[in-house]
């Protein structure tokens, strides 16, 4: 069930699809996104990136933060087959753990078959990255699409606050003003897998007075088409994020339950993320708005 989490990690991908090859350990082979529509498989948390080499394939994406993991051999297995059946293209896939909760001993990166006779037929490998094992480090050398990874990492030596400064800087020296709201968008967010909302955004509130001297700042504040961008980094990362999770949230549920009434969609403003994230994970477990959201 997507979470959301998925449109963040969905729209990073599609950013700049060849940042992840590299946090992958895959050769830096050209590579676009593709919008698969595999069947009837819901299709929000697929993440398709053909990449084209010589002999051209697919890396196949996704990302778990939730307490499901002994759901995600078999899903792994069915997107496999069918964006291999789809495309006629070799699938390599890979599952991202965005924070040890995540985490399951089914999570061994194989599915097995057996007959009757406890013969072996069917044996299918895919590749599980655990995102705490990933030096902080590694991944502010990395992409600026996987930059927002780095507060998941491994932050031995470092801290959180040396951490986001340097986000910061490759932010301010490398990124197109219209891109760098996205960014910080997705750093705040993902920070709320391991940090408390508040520290997050105390975090990136930090920094962001610091870059408001800055020249980078300087040039976004005079563009004037630009200026909700540089106002967004200082003052509005939370509350787009907010707003953001309630959006997925209500498209998501009421494609299941329906288009809520006014009651529930007031209670659905008024809700926190740790609680929108939460119905968000029962949506399958309930057949009416009453039965997800009462208190």
């Amino acid at each position: 069930m997507p979470t959301p989490f998925d449109a963040t990690t969905k729209e990073l991908v599609r950013f700049q699809p060849e940042d992840w090859l590299a946090l992958l350990g895959l050769p830096p082979d050209p590579c676009e996104l593709v919008d698969a529509d595999l069947a009837t498989v819901s299709t929000e948390a697929d993440r398709l990136i053909r990449v084209n080499s010589a002999k051209p394939y697919l890396v196949h994406i996704e990302f778990q933060a939730g307490h499901d993991g002994y759901s995600v051999p078999g899903r792994m297995l069915r997107y496999n087959v069918l964006a291999g059946e789809q495309t006629g293209l070799t699938v390599l896939s890979y599952v991202i753990l965005l924070r040890p909760e995540a985490d399951s001993t089914a999570l061994t990166g194989i599915v097995e078959r057996f007959r009757p006779d406890g013969s072996r037929y069917h044996l299918f490998e895919f590749s599980v990255i655990r995102l705490w094992k990933l030096t902080a480090a590694g991944i502010l050398r990395g992409g600026l699409a996987t930059l927002p990874l780095a507060l998941l990492g491994d932050l031995s030596g470092t801290s959180p606050e040396e951490v986001v400064q340097q986000v910061a800087e490759r932010l301010s020296t490398e990124v197109a003003p219209e891109s760098i709201r996205k960014l910080w968008t997705s750093t705040y967010l993902l920070a709320g897998l391991r940090y408390a909302p508040e520290i997050a955004g105390k975090l990136l509130e930090k920094v962001a007075a610091q870059m408001k001297e800055s020249m980078t700042y300087q040039k976004i504040l005079a563009d004037g088409r630009e200026e909700g961008i540089a106002q967004g980094v200082i003052q509005g990362v939370a509350q787009g994020v907010a707003v953001g999770e309630r959006r997925l949230f209500l498209k998501m549920a009421s494609r299941r339950l329906g288009e809520p009434d006014a009651a529930t969609l007031a209670r659905v403003e008024l809700a926190s993320a740790i609680v929108i994230e939460q119905w968000a994970e029962a949506l399958d477990q309930v057949e009416t708005w009453s039965e997800l959201v009462k208190a």
